[in-house]
């Protein structure tokens, strides 16, 4: 997959990140893959690593129906729950755009993914230059907000009262990005502020138009049961 830079005076630049992020945009982007799914209807995906068995269960199965949509789903894909979203994404035909949490030129795509990049299904992002070999806390929380910055909308299936996870929810929700998250006690602080519970029953409503006819083996593994 050949990079390509985009700097901010590029036409190529999401306008979205300067509107939304302003002086803390930034100043370049570097991509590998198929930048059109930028231009998709875009919902961003982020998962915090604690999450009840309840809701890993019931965020699999909005995945699992999502997966047939053609739009693009943004997110870093790092959390365990995340990866195995990732995972359920692969088998459909939504893009996916990985957003990296440290510079690109140090990260290979595993093999299972070149078809999908074949496909032109993926695009590879991040926000630093190559001095940005290993992932931290900060770099994965500016990778977080340019993920979020960059879709129409974000699904945070959880976000325990208190946590780092439920603040982002409430800096998202100031942007007037629309939040979707699960129907749940445990989410009623974001809900309550603004978030709007979602489940598979929605897709169809949130994502009008015919879903994608299912692919040769879609039908076993969806009767497959996640590990909770």
């Amino acid at each position: 997959m050949n990079e390509r830079i985009v700097t901010a005076r590029d036409q190529g630049y999401p306008e979205r990140l300067t509107a939304l992020l302003g002086p803390e945009a930034p100043a370049a982007l570097s991509c590998a893959g198929n930048e059109e799914l930028l231009g998709m209807h875009s919902l961003a995906l982020l998962c915090s690593r604690q999450c009840p068995g309840s809701m890993i269960l019931q965020t699999y199965e909005f995945i699992q129906k999502l997966r047939r949509r053609n739009i693009a789903v943004i997110g870093g894909f790092h959390s365990p729950m995340e990866k195995e979203c990732l995972r359920a994404l692969m088998s459909g035909v939504t893009g996916i755009v990985w957003c990296l949490a440290k510079t690109i030129d140090r990260f290979k795509v595993p093999d299972e993914f070149k078809a999908l990049a074949d496909a032109g299904r993926l695009l590879l992002l991040s926000p630093f230059p190559a001095t940005a070999t290993r992932i931290t806390a900060e770099t994965a929380a500016v990778r977080n907000r340019v993920a979020a910055a960059l879709a129409d909308e974000v699904f945070l299936p959880h976000a325990a009262a208190g946590s780092s996870t439920e603040a982002f929810c409430l800096e998202l929700l100031a942007w007037e990005k629309p939040v979707l998250t699960l129907a749940a006690e445990e989410n009623r602080g974001i809900l309550e502020r603004g978030a709007q519970a979602v489940g598979t029953t929605d897709i169809d409503t949130l994502w009008p138009g015919e879903p994608a006819p299912p692919r040769q083996g879609d039908l076993a593994s969806e009767q497959e049961e996640p590990e909770t």
